[in-house]
Parts: structure tokens; C-alpha cells; sequence
């Protein structure tokens, strides 16, 4: 695993267990405790679409 997907997955991660701790938010018990593992795959998801914009612009030129 690369260093930058390894940020971003934990950037996710850490952003999830804070949503964990914030009870005042209008969400079930279910999806506020999942959510620091929805956290690490978005932060995935959106390195993933980061390294595919750099090898489209390194392929343009």
C-alpha cells in the first residue's frame, strides 16, 4: 500500500471515529458505529480517483 493511499484511508478513519463520538447527529447507532470503516473506503475511493486523473493528464502529454 502506497504512502498516499495509506493517507488517505486513514485520513477517512480517523474522520469516521470522530463521527462515532458525536452523538448529537441525527444518525442510527448502526451507521454512526460502521462509520469509520465507510471512512476508510471513501478515503480509497477517492485516491483511486486521484491517481486515475494524474495518469490521464500524464498520458495527455
Amino acid at each position: 500500500m502506497g504512502p498516499t493511499r495509506l493517507r488517505f484511508t486513514m485520513i477517512g478513519f480517523i474522520l469516521g471515529v470522530v463521527i462515532v463520538y458525536l452523538k448529537e447527529l441525527p444518525i442510527s447507532e448502526g451507521i454512526r458505529f460502521a462509520s469509520p470503516f465507510y471512512g476508510a473506503g471513501i478515503g480509497l475511493l477517492i485516491d483511486g480517483i486521484i491517481v486515475r486523473l494524474k495518469q490521464r493528464k500524464g498520458n495527455e502529454k
